[in-house]
């Protein structure tokens, strides 16, 4: 016993699962793309960092800041980034260099005296 379809039947039957094969495919890719651009977004992207430690040898360098402050404010700048993550790994520090210099002079803050 054979079963014939003419070409219209046979295109009724299969559009639906044509058309749902379409439409999980469209999916597959949008979700593929968002996870792409997820797992590619660098929120802590390095290069818009505030001071980089070159910045800091140069201001020390400069004149700008003593070497305390340049103490104080290298060991500021390696617990942020041990705090956010971006450290975690390294065995030492690297020097880098930066195209931006700091717009804004330091300057160190006292802290208030303790009221009693």
């Amino acid at each position: 016993m054979r079963i014939t379809l003419a070409t219209s039947d046979l295109f009724t039957e299969l559009a639906p699962w044509l058309g749902g094969l379409v439409v999980v495919a469209v999916i597959g890719g949008v979700i593929m793309l968002a996870a792409r651009n997820y797992l590619t977004n660098k929120s802590y992207d390095t290069t818009s960092a505030g001071f980089t430690l070159a910045d800091l040898r140069a201001l020390k360098a400069s004149g700008e800041i003593d070497q305390a402050e340049f103490d104080r404010l290298k060991l500021a700048m390696f617990k942020s980034t041990e705090i956010t993550g971006l450290g975690a790994g390294l065995s030492s520090v690297t020097q880098t260099s930066s195209t931006t210099k700091p717009t804004t002079k330091l300057t160190t803050r006292k802290a208030p005296p303790p009221t009693a």
